[in-house]
């Protein structure tokens, strides 16, 4: 399949949800240009960037809540699917902060910024999961080309041998697609958490300067590799 094609399977009509502008940071749009990489470097970068920016999601982290585990996937789910836009990436690779986002929600992100957004939903909530990149056999079978996230239904542990859940904001069925080979990166539920109050700017600057110290690992160059250009917040 294109890019075009793609795009026209996965666009949705997305709702208004001004309501939840006040619940998420603003972004400041600067990029951070990294190294070339192949999809497993991609994924050391969305681990990189839900560490440093899940704070963006506190108080909307809140609302999607649940009464438990199922309903907290699904209402996450939910909110990802009928409020922000799918849109594929090209040959440059963007992984967004969940602020970056929802500002350009209406244009659109692809699976990896998904995969940060809910990522960073359940780090703030201190549920473990995972975020999983799987070759599908149905589209380019030889690559990774698709990521999302899978929460364990045994939390205690984090194993995945009891059955898990799955958020993936590209499609409406929220069921895991079929896949031949699968990798999966394992989300820490200790993250640090933050009191915010405002725009929080002081964890904005605080973070800026973390990731100009700190950069991901960088991962094996294939053939396939492409530039990437990452929004920064």
């Amino acid at each position: 399949m294109t890019k075009d094609e793609i795009n026209k399977a996965l666009k949705r009509p997305i709702k208004e949800s001004s309501q939840f502008d006040n619940l998420i940071e603003k972004p400041n749009n600067e990029q951070k240009q990294l190294k070339k990489g192949n999809t497993f470097y991609s994924v050391s970068v969305m681990k990189f960037w839900v560490i440093n920016f899940y704070w963006q999601v506190a108080k909307l982290s809140k609302v999607l809540l649940g009464e438990n585990l199922e309903e907290t996937t699904k209402k996450i789910h939910s909110f990802l699917f009928g409020n922000i836009q799918y849109q594929a990436d090209g040959t440059v690779q963007y992984i967004r902060s969940p602020s970056n986002s929802w500002k350009n929600r209406k244009t659109g992100i692809d699976c990896k910024s998904y995969s940060v957004f809910a990522s960073s939903i359940l780090a703030n909530l201190g549920i473990k999961h995972y975020i999983r990149q799987i070759r599908q056999p149905s589209f380019n079978p030889e690559k990774f080309t698709h990521v999302y996230v899978v929460v364990p239904i045994d939390q205690e542990t984090g194993s995945l041998s009891k059955g898990h859940y799955v958020i993936d904001g590209t499609i409406l069925s929220n069921k895991e697609p079929i896949y031949t080979v699968k990798k999966d990166v394992f989300m820490e539920d200790n993250l640090p958490h933050v009191g915010l109050n405002g725009v929080g700017k002081k964890k904005k600057t605080t973070a800026k300067k973390e990731t100009s110290k700190k950069e991901p690992k960088k991962g094996k160059k294939s053939a396939g590799s492409t530039s990437k250009i990452f929004p920064f917040m």
